[in-house]
Order: C-alpha cells, then structure tokens, then sequence
C-alpha cells in the first residue's frame, strides 16, 4: 500500500487506496492535520496539539516550516538546533504512525507532493524528511499536478486544464492536458514564498491596529493574533463582517485588555487584492509559456485551502473570462492526486499514464561570447542552458564546451537553475571540478545532465580527448549523525503532562488572582475527567487560552 502525502505549509493530508476507494486518515477527529511541530523535555508533539500550545511555548514550537525547506538554516526547539527537514520528519512520522494504525497495515512507500516551483534544494530536501520517517519516497509530484490528476484522471473527453494551487504558504499553476487517459504539464510556474499565511499576517496586523493597544507586541500576541486571523478568513469566505471578542486577550497592570474588532469582507479583499493579481499575471504567462489560449481551456480548476476566498474567483473571472472551477474538497485533492501516482507507480490500473516537467531551466556559467571582461576588468559569465524550463521530466541532455586557454587543467562546472541571461538573477543549486592530469591543447569537455522525476539532478562532466570525467548528485547534504539525533527524538501524542505542569506552574504563581487560580482549576479539573477526545481538545484550548492571557 502507497500512501499518498501533500505535506502543507499550514496543514498536511494523507490518502491511501483501500479496496479501490480512497480513504483519508484522520488525525484528532480531523482530515487536516496542523503542519505544528512543538518539542518538549517529553519528546515531539504534532499537530493541533502543537497549534494550540504555540500560543504559550512559541519559543519551542515550529510553524510554517515548509517555507525554510532547502535552506541552510537551524531552527532552535527545546535548546536543541533541527534543520527544516528534521522538523518536517516528524510531521510525516506522526502520519506515518496514523496511517499504520488506522488500516492495520505497516506503511513504507510514499508519493509525496512539493509546489511546482520548488528548485532542486527543496525536492531533496522533502525527500530526505521522507526518508527520516522511516518512508521509501517513491516519487516527489508536482502539487498541481497531483490536483489534475484527482480531478480528471478517470475522464475520456480531451481536455485542457489550467491547475491554480493557492496553498498555506505557496503558489502553483500548471497548464496540464489530458488525452486518452495521457495527463500531460505543458506548462509551470508560480511563487514558493507566496500564500494563505501572508493573508493572514495582513488580516493580524490590521486587527492589531484596530484594538488600540499601547502595549509592545510579543512574540506570544504574534502567535495568537496570526491563529485569531486564521479563523476569521475562513469566516469571511462566507460571512460579509465577523466581529471579534476576545474578552481576556492579555493583561496589562493586573487589569485585563479586551480585543473587540469589527472585520468585513470589503477589509480583507483590500489587504490581499495585490497578492491576488499576482497570481493571475503569472498564470497569464504561463498560458503564454503552454502556447494556450484562455478559449481553448476547458476549465481553471483551483485547489488549495486558500483558493476558497471568494476574491480568487472574481478577479480570474474579470481578467481571463472563464469561471474558476473549485476542486471537490480543495485541501485533500493534492493528497488524492499523489496517492493516484503511487498507484501508477506500483502498476495498478489507474486509466492513466502522467508526464510531468521540469519548472526551471538548467545550465552551467561560462564566459561571455561577447566580451571576457566587463567596465570593471572583472571576468563576465553567463548563464548556458542545457535543460530548458517545461521540458518533460525524466530529461537527459548534453553539450559541448570548451577551454577558454590552450592546455587548459581543470573545468570549474558551476550549475545553476533560473531564467535570466544575466547569471546572478539565477540560483546556483551546486558545483563540480574536473581536473585533467594530461591537458590538452583545445580542450573540450561535455556536460551531461540526467534530471530524473523527482526534479533530481545528476551532472556528468568528460573531456573529449582523455576521457577524463567527474560525476555529481546534486542535493543537500545531511549527516549520519543528525539523521540518528532525529529517530531518537520521541514522537508524543499527548499533550497532557506538559500542560498539567503549566497549569501548576501558573498557580503557584503569587501575581495570580485567586479567581483566575479557581478558573485554572476548574478547567484542570473538567480536562482530566473527561474521555471524549473532540471535547477534551476544546478544553485543552480554553486551558492555553487562560494561560496565555495570565501571562502576558
């Protein structure tokens, strides 16, 4: 059995086939599990759990990580540094561990999903999480195309497709063709860094500047009033005005700061129409790219949880002249989609075959035809392509390069992935050396580059006249040592004895009233005498809520 996993910025799904139907695994009474991890001295908590005790541990709590995937960069939790995907490995062990015990079946291969726009470093890096969770990562898949697939993998018409993902934290869209049963990306594009989080850090900062306070901002009031502008933008994509009440929002003097706010719909379109448009200017030339014509879609199909803003749908509407189709159940669509390939992949019988692309072009820097040097007597590189963005994925291309001196030693290969002619607008994603040990005099040398499907690259450098050649995988690196620190880490379910020891903790607290100690305790009290799970979670909630307005 595959599991299928769309590994979210703000929440992750998984789907599996199960008697030829799929299932979704639920996570605390819920589909979506919060991308949150939170590390304690008892080990790691993942998901709502986590999301909740944010509020008063941000310190030691992760949110958001998959927009430092492929990054050199640590993040501290608990006095322990953890790369972004050592975080990410514990949201997929957590849904590994799910998934095993909801089907009754141990789980080992996985598809999972990353935005199209992703560069190498980021697809690597996702397949390492995989690979820290105890999975075998059969395939890295394009978020849009995974989408397209759930929506029309089993539909015998032809049929052009324009695939617009707005997730938590990142932007896709694809230009994706289906014929008879052939599901092919003619085109990608879109923003890693763009998303339903920027909306709510918008709508946070409007409602922190309508509450009037004369207090500093913590990193605690960030946490919360980012989760308060959460709920309030799912409210707004059916309600015209939300009011929000907060009657013990934080404390000031001993005196208590209540948050009163009134939001309508008209504010938040305001906050995000740019965002929007962006959107729509780079699925303008995409379509462009794809050599399609907005009348020869059969459909915009928008999947993603934030592609529910109705603002989404109107301004495609007013710019391109097609009505948007929301996908069926935009947040698990991805997560069907991978479960879909995993299928392929193994050689069920799906009624589909999918050929997917590169989303960047790939190449090499060499000096300039034109001129060696520029105004500043410095060497002028640029960019040679050798992979051309949008080319259809598994890809292997070679070509030839020569010496720029007679008896040339060695050949600095420095590769990069981007678009522009000048080579420092691109991305280098990573290097090799070939020396030669019998120069000759015009030397020559081919670069060979082997993408495969999970948009990872091999690079083969030889020279022509001595065979003399390097081979490289380019990827992040990630230390023996630092994968066993991640498996040791102890993944909790539970978050209980962390929150009974915060409750005690406050208490003991003299500064506390002793309505506010009764309250504490009653709560403490209703929380650990009660089994249903949904309701304990809800009181759990009240519980961090109280802590966090007596302690600010």
């Amino acid at each position: 059995m595959v599991l299928g996993i769309d590994l979210g910025t703000t929440n992750s799904v998984a789907t599996a086939i199960v008697d030829g139907e799929i299932k979704s695994i639920v996570f605390d009474n819920s589909e979506l599990l919060p991308s949150v991890v939170h590390i304690s001295p008892r080990g790691v908590i993942v998901g709502v759990k986590a999301k909740n005790i944010a509020k008063v541990e941000p310190e030691n709590t992760a949110i958001s990580i998959k927009r430092k995937m492929g990054q050199d960069i640590k993040v501290n939790l608990n006095n322990k540094k953890y790369s972004p995907q050592e975080v990410s490995s514990f949201i997929l062990k957590r849904i590994k561990d799910e998934a095993q015990k909801e089907l009754n079946s141990e789980i080992k291969e996985v598809v999972i999903t990353t935005p199209a726009y992703f560069n190498e470093q980021q697809r690597e890096a996702t397949k390492q999480a995989g690979e820290m969770a105890g999975f075998t990562v059969l395939r890295i898949l394009n978020e849009p195309t995974a989408a397209a697939l759930s929506f029309g993998t089993n539909k015998d018409e032809d049929s052009i497709y324009a695939v617009y993902d707005l997730g938590g934290g990142t932007f896709d869209i694809s230009i994706i063709e289906s014929c008879e049963g052939v599901v092919e990306v003619l085109a990608t594009s879109g923003n890693s860094q763009l998303g339903g989080d920027d909306f709510d850090t918008k709508l946070a900062e409007l409602i922190w500047e309508r509450s009037g306070f004369k207090i500093e901002k913590t990193l605690k009031i960030d946490v919360k009033l980012n989760q308060l502008a959460e709920e309030v933008k799912v409210k707004l994509s059916s309600e015209d005005i939300v009011e929000i009440d907060e009657k013990f929002f934080a404390k000031v003097d001993n005196k208590p700061l209540h948050l009163r706010v009134e939001v309508t719909k008209e504010d938040f379109n305001k906050l995000i129409k740019a965002n929007i448009l962006e959107t729509i200017e780079l699925l303008n030339s995409t379509m462009e790219e794809a050599e399609i014509e907005y009348e020869e879609l059969s459909g915009i199909l928008l999947t993603g949880g934030s592609s529910r803003i109705p603002l989404i749908e109107e301004l495609i509407l007013e710019n391109t002249e097609v009505l948007p189709i929301l996908i069926e159940d935009p947040d698990k669509s991805v997560s069907i989609g991978a479960t879909i390939q995993g299928a392929l992949i193994k050689g069920e019988n799906t009624d589909s075959i999918l050929v997917d692309i590169t989303p960047y072009s790939l190449g090499i820097s060499t000096l300039d035809d034109k001129s060696f040097f520029n105004e500043d007597m410095e060497i002028e590189l640029k960019f040679s392509k050798i992979i051309l963005k949008n080319s259809p994925v598994p890809v292997f291309k070679t070509k030839k390069f020569y010496a720029s001196t007679e008896y040339q030693k060695a050949y600095q290969i420095d590769v990069y992935q981007g678009e522009h002619s000048n080579l420092n607008e691109n991305i280098k994603i990573g290097e090799a050396f070939l020396e030669i040990n019998k120069p000759v005099q015009d030397g020559e040398i081919d670069v060979t580059f082997a993408l495969d499907v999970n948009g990872i690259l091999k690079v083969e450098a030889i020279e022509v006249n001595t065979k003399e050649d390097i081979k490289v995988e380019l990827k992040s690196k990630i230390g023996k040592k630092v994968t066993k620190k991640v498996l040791s880490d102890k993944l909790v379910n539970s978050n209980e004895e962390n929150l009974i020891l915060k409750i005690d903790a406050i208490f003991n607290n003299p500064e506390i009233s002793s309505d506010d100690k009764n309250e504490l305790i009653e709560l403490k009290n209703r929380y650990l005498n009660i089994n249903d799970e949904k309701e304990k979670l809800s009181i759990e909630e009240e519980i961090l809520d109280l802590i966090f307005y007596l302690e600010e």
